[in-house]
């Protein structure tokens, strides 16, 4: 069975830079837990009481994959109703292409194309709806603590020598502390 409003927990972040302005500010960051694989996404779905076994979605899903890359190589948006479309989308060049190049025949689209991405665009019709907003609706937001960046090395001042640690302090222990300090 679906998990409904499945834990989605959130970590607040300072912002750092100076020149923002929201510098000194705490915004929401996604905790980011283990990745799921392939063998772990089919083990799950298996869980869900599947009428077929680990191997067979495991066969099915990596078919899938093989596939929708063909695709959109082939410049084919793919669409999994439920879920969303893969599309393709190209990255070019910072300076573009002059229209003299291209009408002298100096078009090459090696030359010019920086990247060919894959884009994701998720459902956003109906009771499928998952774009941004109602996806969040489907979440149940939990607040776990302040991630800060503690540098291990204060004593150093060449930017490139410094070292420092992602440190997380629940919510309920970070709000003391600076009760605390201040």
């Amino acid at each position: 069975m679906t998990v409904k409003n499945p834990q989605f927990e959130i970590n607040l972040r300072v912002n750092e830079n100076p020149r923002s302005s929201g510098f000194g500010k705490y915004y929401p960051k996604a905790v980011e837990k283990k990745t799921i694989s392939l063998r772990g996404l089919t083990k799950h779905m298996e869980e869900h009481h599947s009428i077929y076994g680990r191997d067979v979605i495991e066969g099915v899903i990596t078919k899938m994959a093989g596939c929708i890359t063909e695709l959109i190589s082939q410049g084919n948006p793919v669409k999994i109703d439920g879920l969303g479309t893969f599309v393709p989308t190209v990255e070019s060049v910072k300076d573009g292409i002059s229209k003299e190049d291209i009408l002298n025949g100096k078009w090459n689209a090696s030359l010019y194309v920086k990247a060919i991405h894959i884009r994701f665009r998720p459902e956003g019709a109906g009771e499928d709806d998952i774009t941004s907003r109602n996806f969040k609706d489907q979440c149940a937001l939990t607040t776990y603590g302040v991630e800060e960046k503690v540098d291990l090395t204060p004593e150093e001042t060449d930017l490139e020598k410094k070292e420092f640690i992602k440190r997380v302090t629940p919510l309920d222990g970070w709000i003391k502390d600076q009760k605390k300090s201040n």
